[in-house]
């Protein structure tokens, strides 16, 4: 690992002062933002505010952002070749891991999701699971570099706060970027795992999963006040070890349109929610066991290349660093054509990569 970005990191580390490490897809350097106070801050109004946010999955939670104190960059060349060719198992990562949420409560989550579709109104639930892998030691300086090698074409991010938690990601998935009056998104979902320059077979589920995110987004956008809103796709979108469904939405976004309207109304997404997202969030609330915290929230800049613009990231492919171990989340739309056992399947391949770039620096003594 290269030594002088492990001591800067370590430095951030020490010094206990909120910061966050990211890297922009295809990018060839690391922004290092430090703020200048431990305490919390909330964000306000992502109209006005600048700064760094991290938000939510459950979005009457309030964001935090991190104001630039430090401003730097690390370039990427910097960073010693990390990267892994290979999928790592779970389990042949540690001598130790648990699954929070098994097999058999995950599938009979989607089952109960299933029975609600064909009952309801409801079109699309996505449930989620989590997974703790425990540690004695991790490199966190040799994971984020493995990630940012490994994944090129994703937001790689690291955040730390004394009084919010450590998280890190490779997120393959834009929920907003805004430049004035322009404002670009993209509908991402269906999985499989990923197999090179083939021709890839979506079935009936997968297709119409990705048109209800496309759908729902069009609508939302239409309903803040955007015109001439525009799709393209959907078409093939690789991240890491899957391939994904994916149309690219833009429109104008006019003075009368409000930011913290738009990310209420886009987060969470129907990719990581549901539709309706009020029915799909009532029956997560009242069956998922667990709390997704940031994951499935957004994560990136508002406001810091100019007045009106804003580059954030859905929080997925992430994991959240505790003291002795790691938990990582991971989730799938479900429809009424779901088959449980597929559902379980796209999570363990999502699991995978995680898995792949944190496995060689996460150690046990015994």
């Amino acid at each position: 690992m290269n030594t002088d970005f492990s001591t800067l990191l370590e430095t951030l580390e020490r010094a206990g002062y909120p910061f966050v490490l990211y890297r922009y897809p295809f990018a060839e350097h690391i922004n290092i933002l430090i703020d200048s106070t431990r305490e919390l801050r909330l964000l306000s109004s992502a109209q006005t505010d600048e700064g760094f946010v991290i938000s939510p999955f459950d979005s009457a939670a309030p964001s935090v952002v991190l104001r630039a104190g430090v401003k730097s960059v690390f370039p990427l060349s910097g960073l010693s070749d990390t990267e892994c060719d290979e999928m790592v198992d779970i389990g042949e990562m540690v001598d130790k891991h648990t699954e929070l949420v098994n097999k058999d409560t995950y599938m009979s989550l989607v089952t109960d999701a299933i029975n609600v579709i064909q009952q309801s109104d409801i079109d699309k639930i996505v449930t989620s699971r989590v997974e703790e892998i425990e540690y004695d030691s991790i490199d966190m300086a040799a994971i984020y570099a493995s990630m940012c090698r490994t994944y090129r074409d994703a937001f790689v991010y690291y955040f730390s706060h004394p009084q919010v938690g450590r998280w890190a990601g490779a997120s393959p998935e834009l929920l907003v970027l805004r430049r004035g009056e322009q404002l670009h998104t993209m509908s991402l979902a269906g999985t499989q795992k990923y197999e090179g320059e083939v021709m890839y077979r979506w079935g009936e589920k997968e297709v119409e999963e990705q048109a209800i995110v496309t759908r729902y987004i069009c609508d939302v956008l239409e309903a803040c006040g955007l015109d001439n809103i525009k799709v393209n796709g959907p078409e093939n979108h690789r991240a890491g070890g899957v391939v994904h469904l994916c149309s690219h939405i833009a429109g104008h976004m006019g003075d009368d349109v409000q930011m913290d309207k738009v990310l209420g109304e886009l987060s969470p997404t129907p990719a990581l929610c549901g539709n309706p997202k009020d029915l799909s969030m009532m029956f997560l609330k009242e069956r998922e066991k667990h709390n997704r915290a940031f994951y499935g929230g957004y994560i990136g800049e508002v406001n810091m290349a100019g007045k009106k613009t804003a580059e954030l990231y859905v929080n997925i492919r992430c994991m959240q660093i505790c003291d002795d171990r790691l938990l990582l989340y991971a989730g799938g739309g479900i429809t009424a054509q779901s088959s449980p056992e597929d559902e379980w399947e796209e999570t363990c391949h999502k699991m995978k990569t995680m898995c792949r770039v944190i496995a060689p620096y996460v150690y046990r003594l015994h």
